[in-house]
């Protein structure tokens, strides 16, 4: 015997749904950049446990200042996290990137042997104000100047020298682009797993409890519409249609979109309110254009 599934188990299902197009869990940064970004929140320069000591970080915290330039020195173990990618420490550098999104991104850790330098930009970093330069074509301009001068300085042992002409191309760079130079902004607060964990949680409960308050209400609505002439059959009409709408918003033919989902919660809130013709007719409009997507 085939036992049917409860119209509020699809209600969870639909909340799981909304929670994996929101959040996406399976893009999570790595720990290493979470932990990265985590103590960027607080200063310019991060330092690993383990760090070679290639790069000093307290003259690297005094010549970025309060510049829109953040630093993460690694140990000299390669980012195995990243061993599919084509270049791990280019993607290292872009998911730190990602979670100090307002900021140019330096990362040195070990890269095929070698331990070297990381360059990216943030995707929220403002494009210049002057010109039509993109974002990018601005943080491309400070490396290759930088790199002019860095090469002559920067040794085997010593790789502060990158950071010092890099703040000095940055300053030069933007004194054309933006007229000012742009300053680090906040950076909000990384989340972790098991906060998501339990956003993810709260958002099916959420779900599952408003589904059931709202097909409650729609029930205790359809059950009090009786001889009341021809505005009660018309109630009863769209109360009919509601139902189809729900069985198809639960039970999609394919992906289940979060959009159809809120515009029929929507409706159905919309419809315990309404009690003039007019409004009832504006709903069977919306009805109907939802009809058409789902039906």
């Amino acid at each position: 015997m085939t036992r049917r599934i409860p119209a509020w188990g699809y209600a969870a299902l639909l909340g799981v749904v909304g929670f994996l197009i929101v959040f996406k869990p399976w893009q999570l940064p790595s720990e290493r950049a979470r932990e990265a970004a985590q103590h960027l929140r607080d200063s310019s320069v991060y330092v690993a446990p383990g760090a070679p000591g290639l790069v000093d970080p307290v003259r690297a915290r005094e010549v970025i200042g309060d510049r829109a330039i953040v630093v993460a020195i690694f140990d000299d173990e390669p980012p195995r996290e990243y061993a599919d990618e084509e270049d791990p420490s280019r993607a290292l550098c872009d998911e730190i990137a990602t979670l100090v999104p307002t900021n140019l991104v330096i990362v040195f850790s070990a890269d095929e042997g070698e331990y070297a330098s990381t360059y990216c930009d943030g995707p929220a970093f403002p494009a210049p104000t002057r010109g039509d330069d993109s974002a990018e074509d601005f943080s491309f301009k400070v490396i290759l100047k930088a790199e002019a001068s860095w090469q002559y300085r920067v040794t085997d042992t010593d790789l502060t020298p990158e950071i010092e002409e890099y703040a000095l191309a940055f300053d030069a760079e933007a004194a054309e682009a933006y007229g000012e130079i742009p300053r680090r902004g906040p950076v909000d607060d990384v989340t972790d797993v098991g906060r998501l964990l339990l956003t993810g949680a709260a958002m099916v409960s959420a779900t599952v409890v408003l589904f059931l308050l709202l097909r409650g209400t729609a029930l205790a609505l359809r059950n009090r519409v009786g001889a009341r002439g021809a505005a009660a059959r018309r109630r009863a009409a769209v109360d009919a249609r509601l139902n189809r709408l729900a069985d198809r918003v639960l039970h999609p033919d394919g992906p289940a979109d979060p959009e159809h989902a809120k515009e029929y919660v929507l409706i159905l809130h919309e419809f315990r309110e309404a009690s003039d013709g007019p409004r009832l007719a504006e709903l069977q409009s919306r009805i109907t254009a939802l009809e058409r997507q789902l039906l």
